[in-house]
């Protein structure tokens, strides 16, 4: 073996190029992707000057690789042995035949018959933790940014959890890129603090505009200077995303482009808009944690997720800006990123005895509700199987049935809502149902998200809803029962530290409003002006009774009808809803319509215009794509006009809330308060309140939340407070 002889591991060199490139067959149905891209990197390879001969070598262990990569290794040792000049050890002589002999079998790997250059990140991969190298790194980015708001310096923190505490996040390196040719990577040893990471990434901040991926994670570490100064609330004129530096979150941006995504990762977006493939990281590193990995790998891949940040944010940028909604980005989601990360690191207590209380009280009422269910079927069975449930209510009691199907009787909620009023073991099924669910999903499973703390520490998701409202999982607070007084005890759990009290504050209406605002229906606004109960006056209208005399039926009819319109509700949804004739519920809708017509004509135009468009919009411009409306599927079209009726709606009530929730904060940090943000749930939020500082948060949040947006129609906010969150609310 010569001097100049290259040493290359033929099953790692596989195995990667499979899961670095889009998978593709062969005619015969074999997954050749890994091979054609090992033998498009040994082309690479073999066009170095100085290489004289590569030599592959092949571990025989290929138990950790799948069948199709097993398969793949075992072909390209037989390619790589049946080439001319290759000896037994598959050695190659680094010839103008051997080259050719590579060429042509690349050729008859390709799909297309042709070779083309894979697209692939192109950096140079500096790893360095020379404190002063660090400083020179951070000086040239510094200076290539260049205070430039279109030139974006990526960044990725790789971090790991050890342990389930969300506070037990530490950092093992940053990488960062800031022009097309040079990446660095600098690991977390010694000096090289993530606390002095974070003072020059903040640093930077001032002169840079900080590119990253779902940076609300990155907070914990470093606050980019406009979000760490900031004491303002959102003004829709603010135009410094043009003329100073801002961060910019791929993951954010990417999202408000096309948020029918279900999910976005970081090698989505590096597909989608570099068309690059990144590989998964799961599939370089595996369950492995990355502080035993080979840091030349982590720092590799953390390089390339920085380079991809780079090239990616102005693109996204350019295309937020074409679409308009470059002010909604920079405006309302990226300081609202901050600001759900401060939310998310305050938490919330929650009293671990008072939980336990809390599901010894359910499995009570639980117990009773099983023996009831036992009597009224004459025997013991097992409620929570829809087979055993729908043989004992349709067979043994004889119920009226639903068509019975292969799999059985079905038991879903909506089968046995329509049964209810009638039968009262099904009624006390529906009760027991949602026991179990409380019991099981809040008081056993709250408890294990109680931290040392003792708060909850939930993460808040501004990237996973259609229309832009916010969810939150780990756990998810946003399903906090509220349809039963048992399951609004819930509440009762959740206090603030002592001395102080909550401060809740929620819309009232605030869709109904938004649909009387955009349709711009004379008759709903006057009813809005008029200050009394919208469901008794739209039931006076529809009806054709006195106020006065509006009977709880009438209005609870026309409640229903209210909020269906909102949603795009059909005649047969709203029958469901009201347990009526499909025929009268169209007759309760033509009626709604006839009182309301500025609604229908709205919904038409909304529609029609989605259809124009192929989306539909908020209105502070926030896109929802609808490509149902273009579908084959007359199901699915009808789904898709339903989606064009609400969407506008129920996503400026999400631009609202998270307008909301800016002003609220800031005011909070501007006015130098105790007090703290510290839940958003749909329309409502809750504030941690200092004792003597209850009256003026009381007003801040009323006051910011009203004046949020100017309608048609006043906005209105219910203000409570209380030694706990059922109190409160």
């Amino acid at each position: 073996m010569s001097d100049n002889t290259t040493i290359i591991d033929g099953n790692k060199l596989i195995r990667d190029a499979f899961y670095a490139i889009p998978d593709f067959t062969d005619s015969e149905g074999n997954h050749i992707s890994g091979l054609y891209g090992a033998f498009f990197k040994l082309k690479e390879l073999l066009a170095a000057p100085d290489l004289k001969a590569l030599k592959l070598t092949f571990d025989s262990d290929t138990s950790s690789f799948t069948e199709d990569v097993k398969w793949q290794i075992g072909r390209f040792a037989e390619l790589i042995a049946s080439i001319e000049g290759a000896d037994t050890d598959s050695e190659l002589e680094v010839t103008e035949s051997v080259k050719s002999s590579v060429d042509e079998i690349l050729k008859s790997l390709s799909p297309s018959g042709s070779v083309k250059e894979l697209p692939k990140f192109k950096h140079t991969l500096t790893v360095t933790s020379d404190l002063s190298e660090v400083e020179k790194i951070f000086s040239k980015a510094a200076e290539s940014a260049g205070s430039k708001t279109d030139r974006f310096v990526g960044y990725h923190f790789v971090t790991e959890r050890n342990g389930n505490e969300k506070s037990s996040v530490e950092a093992l390196g940053l990488s960062l890129c800031f022009d097309d040719e040079n990446a660095y990577y600098i690991p977390v040893v010694n000096f090289i603090t993530a606390s002095y990471l974070g003072q020059k990434l903040s640093e930077l901040s001032q002169k840079a505009s900080l590119s990253g991926f779902d940076m609300k994670d990155d907070f914990r570490f470093y606050v980019p200077t406009e979000m760490k100064e900031r004491t303002s609330g959102y003004s829709k004129d603010d135009t410094g995303y043009k003329s100073s530096v801002r961060a910019f979150d791929v993951l954010i941006g990417a999202y408000v482009i096309n948020p029918i995504k279900n999910d976005y990762q970081i090698w989505d977006i590096c597909s989608e808009y570099l068309g690059i493939p990144l590989p998964k990281k799961s599939d370089v590193f595996g369950k492995e944690k990355l502080s035993v990995c080979d840091e030349n790998i982590v720092a590799d891949y953390a390089g390339k997720i920085a380079a991809t940040c780079y090239m990616a944010a102005p693109i996204i940028r350019n295309k937020l800006e074409k679409t308009g909604m470059e002010e909604l980005f920079y405006n309302i989601e990226m300081p609202l990123s901050y600001i759900l990360y401060a939310m998310e690191d305050e938490g919330i207590i929650a009293k671990r005895d008072a939980l336990k209380e809390y599901g010894d009280k359910l499995q009570v009422r639980i117990e009773e509700l099983e023996k009831l269910i036992y009597e009224a079927a004459g025997c013991e069975f097992n409620i929570n199987s829809p087979k055993q449930l729908g043989e004992i209510l349709f067979e043994k009691l004889g119920l009226p049935a639903e068509k019975k199907t292969k799999s059985g009787y079905s038991t879903a909620a909506d089968v046995l809502e329509k049964l209810a009023p009638e039968h009262k073991i099904v009624a006390d099924i529906l009760e027991y149902r949602g026991l179990a669910k409380l019991k099981s999903t809040y008081a056993d499973g709250l408890a294990a998200f109680i931290e040392k703390d003792e708060r909850i520490h939930t993460s808040f998701n501004q990237t996973i809803t259609a229309t832009g409202r916010i969810s939150s999982t780990e756990p998810n607070l946003q399903n906090i029962p509220m349809r039963t007084e048992l399951g609004r005890l819930i509440r009762k759990v959740f206090v603030p530290k002592d001395g102080y009290v909550f401060a809740d504050a929620d819309y009232s209406q605030i869709e109904l409003r938004i649909l009387a605002h955009m349709s711009e229906d004379q008759g709903l606004i006057s009813a809005y002006h008029e200050g009394d109960d919208i469901h008794r006056i739209t039931a006076s209208k529809v009806f054709h009774v006195p106020f006065e005399e509006v009977t709880p039926l009438q209005r609870r009819n026309a409640k229903a009808v209210n909020f269906g319109i909102v949603y795009g509700i059909s005649s047969f949804g709203l029958s469901q809803d009201l347990s009526i004739s499909v025929g009268e519920a169209k007759e309760y809708m033509e009626k709604y319509f006839e009182t309301y017509p500025g609604v229908r004509d709205y919904q038409n135009r909304v529609i029609q215009d989605a259809k124009n468009k192929g989306y539909s919009e908020t209105m502070f411009g926030r896109r929802r794509p609808i490509p149902e409306l273009k579908s084959g599927n007359y199901m699915m079209r009808q789904f898709g006009e339903r989606v064009a009726m609400n969407a506008p709606i129920q996503g400026t009530a999400a631009d609202i809330m998270k307008i909301a929730m800016i002003n609220v904060f800031y005011r909070i940090k501007r006015e130098n308060l105790k007090s703290r943000l510290i839940l958003q749930i749909h329309d409502e939020l809750l504030i941690e309140t200092a004792p003597d500082e209850i009256e003026q948060v009381s007003d801040i949040l009323t006051k910011e939340m009203e004046k949020a947006v100017e309608l048609s129609v006043p906005m209105e906010v219910d203000c409570h407070t209380g030694s706990d969150w059922y109190e409160a609310k």
